[in-house]
C-alpha cells in the first residue's frame, strides 16, 4: 500500500488555491503522495489553469511524490442532493471537469463526499446522487479515473449498505467507495464491518483518528482494519486526514511511523 496525505495535513491550511510546496513537504516526510483539496472556488485554483497544472506535474515529478487524488470539498456547497436544480448542475460540472484534470496530473482517484443539505429526504438524496453520478461516470471512464464516494455521515448514506447501494445503482466501474473508518466510528457504525460490506468497492482509504489526535490514541481499531483490508486484497492508497496540530510536520512524521509499524506487523 502507498501512503499519502491530504494537503491540509501538511500545512494546516484548508482549501488552498495553490499547492507550490506540498509535494516538497511530502517528500521530506517520506510520503508517497499528496491529496489536493478542491473547494467551491475550484475555478480560481491552480488546478483549473493549464499552466498551473503543468507546474504541479513538474513539481510532482521533481520530488518523486505523486498527486494521489483530488478531494472535492466543493460538494459541501454543490451537493448533488440539493433541492436547487442549478446547484446540482454545478455539482455535476465539478465532477466532470475534475476527472480530466485529475488524469492530467496522474491522479487516479477523486474523493466525492456524499453530502446532503438539511431537509432533503434520505430516499430522495440517494436518488439524486445516483442520477448525478451517472452523469459524471462517463467522464471518469473516459479519463481513466475513479470517482470515490465517501461516507461523511449524513443519514441518507450513513450505513455502509447505503453507500454500497448507491455505487451499485450507478452501475459504473468508475464509481466506487472512498472508505473512512474514522467517519464510521464518529457516526456510530462498525468500522471493521465497513471493510466487509464495501468489499471490492473500496478504491481508496482515509486514515485518521477519532477520540484522539495522533494515530493510536483514539477509538479506531486500525490494526484490525488494515489486516482486513489486506486480507480482502486491498493494495491502494492510505491517505492521512489526520489533525495537523500546531506542528504539522512532527504530527505527520509520528503518524507515518505508527502506520508503517502497523503495516509491517500484518505482513
Amino acid at each position: 500500500m502507498q501512503i499519502g496525505a491530504l494537503d491540509q495535513v501538511l500545512t494546516g491550511e484548508h482549501e488552498a488555491l495553490r499547492w507550490d510546496r506540498h509535494h516538497t513537504l511530502a517528500a521530506a516526510l517520506g510520503l508517497d503522495g499528496v491529496e489536493l483539496g478542491v473547494g467551491v472556488n475550484y475555478a480560481q485554483t491552480q488546478l483549473w489553469s493549464a499552466a498551473g497544472r503543468r507546474a504541479l506535474l513538474a513539481q510532482s515529478q521533481a520530488q518523486g511524490v505523486a498527486t494521489a487524488s483530488l478531494c472535492l470539498h466543493g460538494y459541501w456547497q454543490l451537493s448533488l442532493a440539493s433541492d436547487d436544480e442549478g446547484i446540482r448542475a454545478q455539482g455535476v460540472c465539478l465532477g466532470q471537469e475534475a476527472c480530466g484534470i485529475a488524469a492530467e496530473l496522474g491522479a487516479s482517484h477523486l474523493l466525492v463526499p456524499l453530502t446532503c443539505p438539511p431537509g432533503v429526504a434520505d430516499a430522495l438524496a440517494r436518488e439524486r446522487w445516483v442520477a448525478g453520478m451517472r452523469q459524471c461516470a462517463p467522464a471518469a471512464e473516459e479519463s481513466g479515473v475513479v470517482l470515490c464516494l465517501e461516507n461523511v455521515g449524513r443519514a441518507f448514506a450513513n450505513a455502509h449498505e447505503d453507500v454500497a447501494a448507491i455505487i451499485d445503482a450507478v452501475g459504473s466501474s468508475a464509481v466506487q467507495a472512498y472508505y473512512d473508518p474514522g467517519n464510521a466510528v464518529h457516526y456510530g457504525t462498525d468500522p471493521l464491518a465497513g471493510v466487509t460490506v464495501l468489499g471490492q468497492r473500496i478504491a481508496q482509504v482515509h486514515v485518521k483518528e477519532m477520540g484522539g489526535t495522533l494515530l493510536g490514541e483514539g477509538q479506531v481499531p486500525w490494526p484490525a482494519i488494515l489486516a482486513a483490508l489486506r486480507a480482502g486484497g486491498y493494495d491502494g492508497w492510505l491517505v492521512f486526514e489526520t489533525e495537523p496540530t500546531a506542528d504539522p510536520a512532527a504530527a505527520a512524521a509520528r503518524n507515518l511511523a505508527t502506520l508503517r509499524g502497523w503495516l509491517v506487523a500484518i505482513v
